[in-house]
């Protein structure tokens, strides 16, 4: 079988705790969607604290440092602690941690007391998450691929609505506190809705099951996507306005096209197209598709070209994730928590390091010239797909 196989994998007797099958996907959908907009809105709230807390911008910037420590601890600890207290357990806890932690953001009288609050939104957002992604694995096949897809665009959805909130409540309700404390209404709710295990699975203590080889290489490809996604994120709309000559803030603005450009592929996906074809076809078309977005950016000095580059950047992106986490849950079948675990922790170091890494280069080549290093990390990737053993490569 290949490793890019979607066959449905057999219940395995070493995950961490046996979890009912999903009989209210949008629940699992929802939990994700406020984690993402909790992740972005506390970008956005964190102006409005440098403002009340009369931080300097060093200061303010350590609320992100804090939040991708505590995401890059729970991608490195989240399977341990489902292993001791189970995956129910595990949710009910990371619910409660992050709803303390919104408050403690919004409330904080001190610049310790916010560093802790986005640390334990890191902590606790990045466990939610990889209990969901665990969660919508195990349907399997092109199922999986499919809701992890929905998923993932719900989150996009509400991670774009998130600076529109906080933004309305600082202008409209003259608290900009309201916008992030809001998302404690959907977490109550939503544990309320939640499907429980019947009798004591949430106790369940399961023995520690190791990795197989195989998911590496798919946790390597995970990494490179996220490189690419968030390259194009931090760095599109700077590379648009070097090539075309246009505003910083008119680039802002046709940088938007990304985000369309991902909420349409994951749409396409979550519909159901594709899922006639193998997981290594999907995944390979979407990082063809970026090399052209990506190659219209760097030599398009045409506004109308440049963003139709970032359209294709973001159409071609979009699968990478949800294809490739569910690829990687359906090869570990006896460590599905510890795969999505170590997934979340390769995509937390990829938001930290590709971005800066890449900007680093452009303060030394220019930004121009740097941007060509996203089409060697795609080309990357590509081969990465290409490498896997191809036989047996399964369609749903």
């Amino acid at each position: 079988m290949s490793t890019f196989s979607a066959r449905t994998p057999p219940p395995a007797a070493s995950d961490p705790a046996p979890e009912p099958r999903i009989r209210r996907p949008w629940v699992a959908f929802s939990y994700l969607a406020i984690w993402a907009y909790l992740l972005y809105g506390l970008g956005n709230a964190t102006p409005y604290l440098r403002d009340d807390l009369r931080l300097t911008a060093f200061e303010a910037g350590l609320h992100a440092s804090a939040l991708a420590i505590g995401t890059l601890m729970a991608g490195a600890g989240a399977d341990f602690v489902a292993r001791r207290i189970g995956a129910s357990r595990l949710l009910d806890v990371a619910v409660a941690i992050l709803a303390v932690a919104v408050v403690l953001v919004a409330v904080a009288p001190v610049l310790p007391v916010s560093l802790v609050g986005a640390f334990l939104m890191g902590l606790a957002g990045g466990s939610l998450g990889t209990h969901v992604h665990v969660q919508l694995g195990r349907a399997g096949g092109s199922e999986s691929r499919r809701m992890m897809a929905q998923a993932n665009g719900w989150a996009m959805v509400t991670a774009a609505i998130a600076p529109l909130a906080i933004g309305l409540a600082a202008s409209v309700l003259h608290s900009w506190r309201v916008g992030l404390l809001a998302a404690i209404v959907g977490l109550v709710a939503l544990t309320l809705l939640r499907p429980r295990a019947a009798g004591s699975s949430t106790s369940v203590r399961m023995p520690r099951s190791s990795l197989p080889a195989r998911y590496w290489m798919i946790w390597l490809f995970l990494v490179l996507g996220v490189s690419i996604e968030f390259s194009f994120v931090f760095w599109g709309s700077t590379m648009v306005a070097r090539r075309t000559g246009i505003s910083a803030a008119d680039a802002t603005v046709l940088a938007s096209l990304f985000v369309a450009g991902m909420l349409t592929g994951r749409a396409a996906i979550g519909r159901g197209l594709g899922a006639s074809r193998g997981p290594r076809g999907l995944l390979a078309a979407g990082l063809g598709i970026v090399l052209v977005g990506a190659t219209l950016i760097w030599v398009s000095t045409l506004p109308l070209l440049a963003g139709l580059g970032l359209f294709l950047g973001g159409l071609g992106t979009a699968g990478l994730w949800p294809i490739g986490i569910a690829v990687a849950l359906q090869i570990a079948p006896k460590a599905q928590f510890e795969a999505s675990a170590r997934a979340t922790l390769g995509s937390g170091f990829a938001v930290l390091i590709a971005p800066s890494a890449l900007g680093l280069l452009a303060d030394q080549v220019g930004v121009v010239s740097a941007w060509p290093v996203i089409l060697l990390v795609a080309a990357a990737a590509l081969v990465v797909v290409a490498v896997t053993p191809p036989a047996g490569d399964r369609k749903t």
